[in-house]
């Protein structure tokens, strides 16, 4: 799964790199180590707007979630399952809403006996990347407030990553970068998305253990 990402560039690295335009910068502050879990805002491109970067929620809140469960549910959807999207009652709903999750890398820990032991994973021949997720402009019914959020795709393990994570032997979906724009292409269909949704080469990406714990 993905839980923990790296998110250090600045909107400036970040407009260089996708050549696209900061749409906001207030709230965005570059992090070493972000916790899926606290529900941050992380620099996004959607399909709606390719050539904006905008800040979403992580955690995605599909469009029928109550205000009383959507804070309980973000924290359910932090990732979504390549194989089951078109199932899903949390992401179905998304899956003509793609987008790019903007990171410089992402961690995962190796299960060696009752050690865990903390890897850090990026790419090879660039510094930024991005993660292929869904998005969700939820609106609370209540307050009448909109809130953008979003979920990380994860696809079964490359090798690299088999190694890595052992357990559940699981990875998010990395685009290749070359293929970052067709990603978000309008209209994407069903078949054309599965193909899109394997694990990245493993001679593509590099990892560092951090410390143990």
């Amino acid at each position: 799964m993905c839980f923990y990402v790296k998110a250090q560039a600045t909107m400036q690295e970040l407009q260089d790199r996708f050549e696209a335009e900061p749409l906001e910068t207030e709230g965005y502050e570059p992090q070493d180590k972000v916790n899926g879990f606290a529900m941050p805002y992380l620099p996004v491109i959607t399909q709606e707007d390719p050539d904006k970067i905008q800040l979403f929620r992580w955690g995605l809140i599909p469009n029928w979630a109550s205000p009383e469960k959507a804070s309980e549910l973000a924290k359910m959807t932090l990732n979504a399952k390549s194989e089951t999207l078109y199932e899903k009652p949390s992401f179905k709903g998304s899956v003509q809403q793609r987008c790019l999750v903007l990171v410089s890398g992402f961690y995962e820990w190796r299960h060696q006996g009752a050690t865990k032991i903390p890897y850090y994973i990026h790419l090879n021949d660039t510094p930024l990347f991005a993660l292929g997720g869904l998005y969700s402009h939820w609106q609370n019914r209540q307050t009448g407030t909109q809130i953008p959020t979003f979920t990380i795709i994860t696809t079964p393990a490359n090798e690299l990553m088999e190694y890595i994570h052992n357990t559940k032997k699981r990875m998010p979906f990395v685009v290749n970068p070359a293929l970052e724009k067709e990603w978000i292409r309008p209209n994407l269909k069903r078949n054309e998305m599965t193909q899109f949704m394997h694990p990245l080469e493993q001679q593509l990406m590099a990892s560092e253990v951090i410390g143990a714990s």
